[in-house]
């Protein structure tokens, strides 16, 4: 007689059981290494950024063109129009390139 066990395998964050056998392997669901991902990419970034930035994608100000890679941002005017990636940005702050500008931010934390 052979008995078998299973052993469930739960996401380390939340707790929730992985049926995915490649996410069971690593341990951690898709949604929250999505969550941890935009997390670890915030702390490169001042808090005021982040916000704005956060806020920019609530109001829907931000949209992917080219998948997750460059995307079309409503200036804070609601006339100017930018386009911006995780790397660079042509609004004028983005074009000095002395700070990071909140539109990369965003982009960073959509790409994440």
């Amino acid at each position: 007689m052979t008995t078998t066990t299973t052993t469930t395998v739960k996401c380390e964050r939340c707790h929730r059981p992985l049926t995915d056998p490649k996410r069971a392997a690593l341990g951690i669901g898709r949604h929250c290494a999505r969550i941890r991902r935009q997390e670890a990419a915030t702390l490169a970034f001042k808090p005021a950024q982040v916000e704005k930035a956060r806020e920019l994608i609530e109001q829907r100000a931000i949209v992917p063109l080219r998948g997750r890679r460059v995307f079309a941002v409503i200036a804070s005017n609601g006339v100017d129009r930018y386009l911006t990636a995780p790397h660079a940005c042509n609004c004028p702050a983005g074009l000095k390139a002395k700070h990071t500008c909140y539109h990369r931010v965003a982009a960073v934390l959509l790409a994440a």
